[in-house]
């Protein structure tokens, strides 16, 4: 196998990274494609084995019935039920395939990656601020935390539900929010309470949650925000053009929309609406293509892109 080359260290904060792969991850990678391969190879199988019997489960259906749309049912519930099952094969490995990459990724930043199991947040001055709706249910997953050069932070993806009865008084729960929560601690507390929000057109309010309207410097951060705080001379020095960018990068490097922070006792917390992120990609392309970790490791930094625009302010 040709030697890869490998070009990771995009940014200071990753220098030294690819040998780092190349002694603790790309084994991992280049030992489970051989499985990976084999269990899609298995999984091939079971799905034309499963189309041919529906199939002919559907052939003698037609015969004795004389329907066709049935039958034309049973072959379609028949391929899908073959490629359930050999997507069924690899799932297992794309978690061990995650848990690689963010745990050795992580561990040479010096931080912590948690599945699950982690303290999760308290997400009650989120409501109170209006950075997060209400919720019936939450669950959390994820977690990423650690420190950029003193400034400590968490980031953790969060999916919040609430409960509906339909005309006939049966339960259904609704997607509220399901996006990325992160808190990168100032080290000092503000002087007052800054939130900003995504313009809501007519619908915005010259005060909300106790605070009043901030004007934006920058009218391109203008038609996109809607500032809110309880001290007008802070919430300006805060949020600075440069700084606006940097969170409107991070909801583009993750996928994201409907970006909204606030600057609140000690931390700044984030909210973005956003897929599942940090994924190990999918199992039917190579283990051993660098694309995984770059997708990545450009997500992990877009969040130190963050930490430091929040060190300059804190300057």
């Amino acid at each position: 196998m040709a030697e890869q080359k490998l070009t990771f260290e995009t940014r200071p904060e990753f220098k030294g990274f690819d040998r780092f792969y190349a002694q603790n991850i790309l084994p991992f990678l280049q030992e489970n494609e051989n499985e990976r391969l084999a269990q899609l190879k298995k999984g091939n199988k079971y799905v034309v084995i499963t189309t041919f019997a529906s199939i002919l489960i559907a052939a003698f259906v037609a015969l004795k019935l004389k329907t066709i749309p049935v039958s034309a049912i049973l072959v379609i519930l028949g391929v899908l039920g073959g490629f359930g099952v050999r997507y069924s094969m690899i799932f297992k490995l794309r978690g061990e395939t995650k848990q690689v990459l963010m745990g050795n990724i992580c561990k040479f930043l010096g931080w912590t990656f948690q599945a699950k199991g982690f303290d999760e947040p308290d997400l009650a001055m989120w409501e109170d601020n209006r950075l997060l709706p209400g919720w019936d249910r939450v669950q959390f997953e994820d977690r990423m935390s650690g420190t950029v050069e003193g400034a400590s932070f968490t980031f953790c993806e969060a999916h919040l539900e609430t409960r509906h009865k339909d005309s006939k008084g049966r339960a259904t729960w609704r997607t509220a929010f399901r996006g990325i929560l992160m808190e990168v601690d100032f080290q000092r507390d503000f002087l007052g309470r800054t939130v900003v929000l995504r313009d809501a057109g007519i619908f915005n309010f010259k005060k909300k949650a106790g605070m009043k309207r901030v004007g934006l410097v920058d009218p391109k951060f203008e038609k996109i925000f809607e500032a809110y705080g309880t001290d007008q001379v802070e919430a300006r020095y805060l949020l600075t053009p440069t700084f606006m960018q940097k969170l409107v990068d991070l909801e583009a490097s993750v996928s994201g929309k409907k970006i909204r922070f606030g600057f609140l006792k000690d931390k700044l917390h984030i909210a973005v609406q956003a897929p599942n992120q940090f994924e190990a990609g999918s199992m039917f392309k190579p283990l051993i293509g660098t694309e995984r970790t770059e997708k990545i490791l450009t997500e992990i930094g877009a969040v130190f892109d963050v930490i430091n625009g929040v060190k300059e302010r804190k300057r």
